[in-house]
């Protein structure tokens, strides 16, 4: 997340996950002291008013994605499941954001792992030979590009009318907002930032500890939870709900919501307690895009052979070549390919491989789901809440995990704009309300943050 000029005072910030899961317990409850539960008026300053617009995501029904990130599930393969994944499978290579160890769920890993795939190809393959990439994604940009460069004739085939994948980057009452990924997490030495310098897109710092709302004891308990967790035993095979007890206050639910189902997507019965130490440190702090994903997309996918509107039906290795066949009979051959979709997508059989998936690839993305973090941006003509603040936290008395944290998009971006998500359960039961239901109820958690 970044841009010319890069915006400064990044250096010292700590990304979401570190303070989530900061070592020994001590990161989240340090940066949590002073925030004092209970005080909505420091929250919602006037009466909430109606958003003059409004657009919201449903990654779960969205059939080019089923889902927004994958997420480490209990599993005998534990975090070997990303590596088995990525395993090339005769002509076939095998990138994305689940494929990626060492910085999953991020684009920064996807944009990693698209080279990594390309660097199969290119050391078992001659230069100037076909080369079919499946998914336009960052991972499939990215193969694309490194692939180019060595020499090989490279055609991107992507399902959607545009590029990016899940990046997708809008217009909201002339302001652009990203539906899919917002941050770039740990800005240093992260080449997401490189890209977005290059793209001449301005970065903003985010900071996670200036937050209004919420409760800091049950933050600080929900921290001490994780450290308990990471240090125990078959940390692969048990879910993260062992060290979650029953009949928790809201505020307890609503600290696990914050910090699990906003970073995985997932809930705690859902999620590996491997999952919580997956990847490798980021630094820098995050930060924002002004201006949104579209530039980094167009800087990547600039001057490449990328065929929108393809949806590819069936994937065919007959040990000679590949063949990818559209669903509307369309085909190209090439000696090899690289395949960046989605979990969510691979598992669900909407593409049909010729020969199957081997058992160790079913068995690698039934480690790897997809998660849920579903958003709602609301436009408005003023700023009724606190404008100084990064984010807005609510607690719900009856139903927690809804409407649980907000981004304040006038801090970040000067737009009147406010940020919504929901995650893990909470967001496929959300996913079928009508547009409607679901302004209304976040109206509701808005008004209900105010004190006359």
């Amino acid at each position: 997340m970044l841009g010319s000029p890069v915006g400064g005072g990044t250096g010292s910030a700590i990304t979401r996950r570190a303070m989530i899961l900061g070592a020994g317990g001590i990161a989240l409850s340090a940066s949590l002291i002073g925030c004092t539960p209970g005080r909505p008026v420091d929250v919602i300053r006037a009466s909430p008013t109606t958003p003059r617009s409004w657009v919201r995501t449903s990654w779960s029904r969205d059939p080019f994605a089923m889902g927004s990130y994958s997420y480490l599930a209990p599993s005998d393969l534990g975090e070997r499941a990303r590596t088995v994944l990525a395993e090339p499978r005769g002509r076939l290579v095998f990138a994305g954001e689940a494929t990626s160890s060492s910085a999953p769920a991020t684009t920064h890993g996807a944009l990693q792992s698209g080279t990594d795939a390309a660097r199969v190809i290119i050391s078992d393959r001659d230069s100037g030979e076909a080369v079919l990439v499946v998914g336009a994604g960052f991972a499939g940009l990215g193969a694309a590009r490194a692939l180019v460069k060595a020499g090989f004739e490279v055609i991107v085939v992507e399902a959607r009318d545009r590029v990016g994948g899940r990046a997708s980057t809008i217009e909201l009452d002339g302001y652009p907002i990203d539906l899919g990924p917002s941050w770039i997490h740990g800005i240093t030495g992260n080449p997401m930032t490189e890209v977005a310098k290059q793209s001449g897109t301005r970065i903003v710092a985010f900071d996670y500890e200036n937050s209004v709302g919420g409760d800091d004891a049950a933050e600080i308990e929900a921290d001490r939870l994780f450290d308990l967790a990471r240090k125990a035993d078959h940390p692969y095979t048990r879910p993260l709900s062992e060290f979650v007890a029953p009949n928790q206050s809201p505020q307890q639910q609503w600290a696990i919501t914050e910090a699990i189902g906003h970073e995985f997507g997932a809930d705690p019965d859902e999620l590996a307690i491997a999952a919580l130490d997956e990847g490798d440190e980021l630094r820098g702090g995050d930060a924002l895009l002004i201006g949104g994903y579209r530039n980094l997309v167009n800087t990547l996918a600039g001057g490449l052979d990328v065929r929108l509107g393809w949806e590819v039906a069936e994937i065919i290795d007959d040990g000679f070549a590949v063949l990818v066949r559209s669903r509307t009979g369309a085909e190209f051959r090439a000696a090899a390919a690289v395949v960046t979709l989605p979990v969510g997508v691979l598992a669900s059989g909407s593409v049909a491989f010729s020969p199957p998936l081997p058992d160790p690839k079913r068995a690698a993305l039934a480690a790897l789901p997809s998660g849920l973090l579903d958003k709602l941006w609301l436009s408005f003509d003023d700023v009724f809440w606190n404008p100084d603040v990064d984010i807005i936290n609510f607690i719900d008395p009856v139903n927690p995990g809804l409407w649980a944290q907000w981004v304040n998009g006038y801090r970040a971006f000067g737009t009147p704009t406010l940020l919504g998500f929901n995650s893990s359960r909470v967001a496929r039961t959300v996913a079928g309300w009508s547009d409607d239901k679901v302004v209304a109820s976040a109206q509701s958690a808005l008004r209900s943050m105010h004190v006359a």
